[in-house]
């Protein structure tokens, strides 16, 4: 008999819970560090409100505070204090809308609501900081007074003095009693601010929680007596998911025993990974399972799992971190033993974003394997690996289980995988519905003109003329013949993703030229279309009807007639929510859209992956018309064997060589001009440096101490010794000149224009230009908040530049074991800020991916501003649905893990060099305070 749940245990955070917090938190720290470099000002805040809406709405308060925490961490990390105030505002309010929505409460409950618990309480904060802060309160005073009265002096010369007279006596009393008007401000200001982020978000809001379906909760786990899994047998077992119309596994029967590899097969949406968790322990709703004790899930000889997608199944940031994770016994001699059986040597210390995705694979791997397991569960494991890594991963299954004391279950769609077993069960689809598919089309695609390709030596460098240059490939030279069909293959790393986005238009080449019919290629919906690798990122609207009408501006007619060649039955599928179809029907939906525009040139990266054989078959056929139809397809992919009869012609691209030819070496970074803008070098430079060897906290105090002496003392004398401060953290930490970014235009201009207007508000002294008198006093003081505003972000890109991103977790796994000293449990909130970090670069990547998608929609004619903003606001859902699905599998991954564990092995402490800059940076800011 299971034990008894505790009050304690039903409080604590589960693991599907801190996951979701962070994924969503990173979303709304993401939007908001990118407001500090866009002009989306308080925007950015009621943005950010709607991921924490959405948590709200779905979880307990406490993870809406631990995502909030954690939201604030990111954003601070990133973009300095600014940034984090904005995610904590975007939590309040975000916070309490997606309670009532949760609650169905109304517009005057929620007023009610936010003037209690939010407007009085952080209005009273407000004005205590305030009160203690007195320099900074007559600096903020001053500088509220000298922009009104140059505000006043514009408005009175363009003839508004009826309104200035109004306005002006209201100002200064405000100013001069401060006391009583930042309190009421704040409680108005607040109340009145909730209430308008529940209007705004009343709309959309309760539709994406109620399209995300019902919060997950971590599964039960037979866990009963010691850890024995093995022998396994089901009998007639199957599972039915609360609201599903259907079973989602029926009448299983099957058993699994040491020794031995079995192979899942079936089509996409049979059940196989349902399957795969009732092997991994979860109770089912029909049948008997029977095994001889616990099922030992990320436990010493019980159970392990691999995923299919390794970006949420790897959770260190750095290799030695992952294996170590729930599993801190490991030596790292045993660590390096286990990274050679899988083929990773010396990769212990390496960074896992650095990993490609075989690498990323063979170290979860290595991480199931740590744990000695007695059953190995691979679902889908190879679906994105090239064929070598695909070789040695079944390699690595095939000797666990011939060494007798493990079984592997094998879920795959690939044929020779199969074969490879030991035994192959395939689950029965004949109780699902099979209405959305068709057997065949009703009509040809009709006649396109391709276009031909040329690449006139093309190379591509990410982050060109930056310290972060990476040089995917040069030297490119291909022709590609009108109408003709091309396979693109190569291993995982070779840059065919990238080379698909240059044959497109969606990056343009560092060098050379991609030509179409002697033009430039020209990115668009009668030119040339790109199908990316992970199609969910493709399909932006919420119904598969209107996205296809939205991808390719037609009717829907058009919609049924590309469905239908896809193998889809409209009338099934038409209105079907997209995140309700298989993976293969999200694939086919994408290159619907794709197909409906009619494009002359079609690439797609991937398009079999993940598809099961009559999704394959179908998707072969549909290329197979494609290419009748007289537009040019490239297609890339892994998937040699079943493409071979619809290619005219196959290129296999590496690194340096195309077809196995030597290509022409890359350009000197030197030469190239730098591509570093302010949203692409938040990341921690490459090369070696004093700083870069400091501690974590040293820097992290550093940030503190700046911001302390920039409220305590807002003075030219705090911006010098800020200056002074960063000027030795720069040298220190060798910048280069080509990681500072260019400031962009309209910052520029916005500056100029507030030192204008509060010059022109006055202040001793006084100067006369061009008949204008200018107050440089008033200007003075909007140069030392600028100053401030500068020096604050660009010390945070100074500890973004000089820490990598790896230590984070491992310092803050030495906070927690200081906080567990004195009886304060950290630990969820550490897991929660290791993993918003694990995943920000995965966020960006999607992101990325995203704007490409709504970029390829674009009309032919000049989209107006609401056309634009419209299309910017259909990425919003799009990125938190993926966020909490993102969420979903790194929580399986985490109790695949054995459950919430350290989040790295403890950093090192700090070194002499660390008292040293803290004595030189507290010591120059507690002598500014103390001066002034």
């Amino acid at each position: 008999m299971a034990p008894p749940v505790t009050a304690r245990a039903r409080r604590r955070v589960t693991a599907i819970e801190i996951a979701e917090a962070a994924a969503l938190a990173d979303v709304a720290a993401a939007i908001c560090v990118l407001s500090r470099f866009l002009p989306i000002g308080g925007a950015a805040s009621l943005v950010a409100s709607v991921p924490y809406a959405i948590l709200a709405g779905r979880r307990r308060l406490r993870v809406s505070i631990l995502a909030a925490f954690t939201g604030w961490v990111v954003a601070f990390l990133f973009g300095g204090v600014t940034a984090a105030n904005l995610v904590g505002s975007a939590a309040i309010f975000g916070t309490l809308v997606g309670i009532a929505f949760r609650r169905s409460w109304k517009a005057p409950r929620v007023t009610v609501s936010a003037f209690l618990f939010l407007a009085v309480p952080s209005a009273a904060i407000a004005t205590g900081f305030i009160a203690l802060l007195s320099d900074y309160r007559e600096f903020m005073i001053t500088q509220i007074r000298n922009g009104w009265q140059g505000t006043e002096r514009v408005m009175n010369n363009a003839g508004l003095e009826a309104f200035t007279e109004v306005v002006d006596p209201a100002v200064t009393w405000c100013l001069r009693y401060w006391w009583i008007a930042i309190p009421a401000a704040g409680v108005i200001g607040v109340t009145l601010s909730a209430l308008a982020v529940y209007v705004v978000l009343k709309g959309p809001v309760p539709g994406m929680i109620a399209r995300l379906g019902a919060p997950h909760v971590d599964e039960k786990i037979d866990e009963h007596g010691p850890v024995a899994p093995l022998p396994l047998h089901l009998r007639g077992v199957g599972v039915q998911y609360p609201g599903a119309p259907v079973p989602a596994i029926h009448d299983v029967t099957m058993s699994l025993g040491a020794g031995e590899v079995v192979a899942v097969t079936g089509p996409n949406g049979v059940g196989k990974s349902t399957l795969a968790r009732v092997v991994a322990g979860r109770a089912p709703t029909a049948g008997t399972v029977e095994r001889p004790g616990a099922v030992g899930l990320g436990e010493r000889g019980g159970t392990a799992v691999i995923s299919q997608r390794p970006e949420t199944q790897v959770l260190g940031m750095v290799v030695a971190d992952d294996l170590a994770w729930g599993n801190p016994q490991l030596t790292e001699d045993q660590m390096n033993v286990l990274l050679d059986r899988v083929g990773l040597s010396g990769m212990l210390s390496r960074e896992t974003t650095t990993l490609s995705g075989g690498q990323l694979q063979r170290l979860a791997i290595a991480a199931a394997l740590s744990r000695e397991p007695a059953v190995l569960i691979s679902d889908e494991s190879t679906a994105m690996v090239d064929q070598e890594g695909r070789r040695a991963v079944i390699g690595v299954f095939r000797e666990l289980a011939d060494s007798g004391d493990t079984a592997v279950l094998q879920i795959t769609h690939d044929v020779g995988e199969a074969a490879l077993a030991d035994r192959e069960v395939v689950l029965d689809s004949s109780h699902r519905d099979a209405g959305a598919e068709l057997l065949s089309p009703s009509r040809g695609i009709g006649h396109i003109p391709g276009a031909h390709v040329g690449l006139y030596d093309v190379g591509y460098a990410h982050d060109a003329g930056t310290p972060w240059h990476n040089q995917i490939f040069s030297g490119l030279n291909l022709q590609i013949t009108a109408g003709s069909a091309v396979l693109i293959t190569g291993p995982n790393g070779a840059g065919k993703s990238t080379l698909a986005r240059v044959l497109t238009g969606l990056q343009p080449p560092t060098s050379g030229s991609v030509l179409v019919d002697g033009a430039p290629v020209r990115n668009g919906r009668k030119h040339a279309l790109l199908g990316f690798q992970y199609s969910r990122l493709q399909l932006v609207r919420s119904k598969v009807r209107s996205d296809i009408r939205d991808a390719a501006g037609v009717d829907d007619t058009a919609v049924n007639v590309a469905l239908i060649e896809l193998g889809l039955n409209p009338a099934v599928l038409g209105d079907a929510l997209v995140d309700q179809l298989s993976v293969g029907q999200q694939r086919r939906v994408a290159l619907a859209g794709l197909l409906a525009c009619r494009p002359r040139l079609l690439v797609l990266d991937e398009p079999l992956a993940g598809l099961d054989t009559p999704a394959r078959a179908a998707m072969v056929r549909a290329l197979s018309r494609v290419k009748a139809s007289g537009t040019t397809l490239i297609v890339i992919s892994h998937d040699v064997g079943e493409l071979a009869g619809l290619v005219d012609r196959t290129i296999v691209v590496d690194k340096g060589t195309i077809d196995g030819q030597p290509v022409a070496a890359a350009p000197d970074p030197s030469t190239l001009k730098s591509t570093a803008n302010l949203a692409s070098v938040v990341r921690t430079l490459p090369n070696a440096s004093p700083a870069r060897g400091w501690w974590v906290g040293t820097k992290l105090l550093m940030l503190a101490s700046i911001a302390v002496m920039f409220a305590l003392e807002p003075t030219w004398l705090s911006v010098a010794v800020g200056v002074g401060i960063a000027t030795g953290w720069t040298l220190l930490g060798k910048v280069p000149r080509a990681a500072v970014p260019r400031l962009p235009l309209w910052l520029i201009w916005i500056t100029l224009f507030g030192g204008l207007i509060t010059a022109l508000g006055g202040a001793d002294p006084y100067v006369t230009v061009a008949g204008v008198e200018l107050g440089l006093g008033g200007a003075s003081y909007w140069g030392i908040l600028i100053s401030m505003t500068v020096l604050s972000l660009y010390c945070a890109l100074l500890f973004c530049w000089t820490t990598p991103m790896v230590e984070i977790p491992s310092f803050a796994q030495r906070l927690v074991d200081w906080s567990a000293r004195v009886g304060i449990p950290a630990q969820s909130a550490a897991v929660s800020v290791a993993l918003a970090l694990r995943l920000c670069p995965f966020l960006i990547s999607d992101f990325r991916t995203l704007l490409h998608t709504i970029a390829q929609r674009k009309p032919e004619h000049k989209q107006s501003v609401n056309e634009r903003i419209n299309g910017w606001a259909a990425c919003l859902p799009v990125v938190c649905s993926l966020a909490v699905q993102n969420g979903r599998e790194l929580a399986a991954a985490i109790e695949a893990r054995g459950g919430i564990g350290s989040v790295a092995r403890i950093d090192r402490s700090p070194r002499f060099i660390d008292l040293i800059v803290l004595i030189v940076v507290l010591g120059s800011v507690g002598a500014v305070i103390t001066l002034g």
